[in-house]
């Protein structure tokens, strides 16, 4: 279960950093594209580590 907590982490990182450097990437350009689906993998990110720590915390006690 923890291999799987730590994958939800590790992919909730790569998520959340991808978000924010296409909202870089978008506002540097003058893109909205690249804007909106940042703050989409951003906000996804966001969740997921949510659910990861409500997850670990849930196997702890």
């Amino acid at each position: 279960m923890s291999d799987a907590i730590r994958g939800v982490r590790i992919f909730s990182a790569i998520s959340l950093i991808g978000g924010i450097c296409a909202c870089i990437a978008g506002t540097l350009t003058g893109d909205t594209v690249p804007i909106a689906l940042g703050v989409i993998a951003a906000a996804g990110g966001v969740v997921l580590a949510v659910f990861a720590f409500l997850a670990r915390r849930k196997t702890r006690s």
